[in-house]
């Protein structure tokens, strides 16, 4: 009697937990972000990359420039050390950006994540060098923008969800 007076209480105790996680994450939505930045050597998706940093690594990102401010400095030179980082809301995965530097002699008509010495931040920006106006650089920018936009919405949605989307 006294084992199942004692199972019967550890389950009620349990359910009383989960539920009350549940309505913790209601309450506090922003507490656990479900945006995922995995540091990759290769361009194919692998959901075993490293994690690089969530959604809660960032301060803020500012729509209108790119830039991405993150809570932790240490995060930057974290993202240096890769080519490319992808990103997933959850599982599924959004985009895939390439790293690049001010040194980098290589042109990327697609999503780049750019550090700006002058700054020491990182800009997301639909290729690099940014500068180049070429037309048919542009042409590939343009299309390669649009493929990945229903991505890029989900991306800002989320941000915009917890709090983390400005515009300047």
């Amino acid at each position: 009697m006294k084992m199942s007076l004692k199972f019967v209480s550890a389950c009620l105790i349990s359910s009383c937990l989960v539920v009350s996680c549940d309505f913790i994450k209601d309450i506090f939505p922003n507490s656990k972000s479900e945006l995922i930045f995995k540091a990759s050597v290769s361009k194919s998706t692998n959901l075993s990359d490293t994690i690089l940093f969530t959604g809660g690594n960032i301060k803020s990102f500012n729509g209108t420039t790119g830039e991405i401010l993150f809570v932790d400095s240490m995060t930057i030179p974290k993202i240096r050390k890769y080519h490319w980082i992808k990103c997933y809301l959850g599982t599924d995965s959004l985009f895939k950006a390439t790293v690049t530097v001010p040194t980098m002699s290589s042109i990327v008509n697609d999503l780049v994540l750019d550090l700006n010495l002058a700054d020491g931040h990182f800009y997301f920006k639909d290729g690099y060098p940014s500068y180049l106006d070429n037309p048919s650089n542009n042409i590939v920018r343009a299309q390669n923008k649009e493929k990945r936009a229903i991505a890029w919405t989900r991306f800002v949605n989320q941000l915009k969800k917890e709090g983390k989307y400005v515009e300047k």
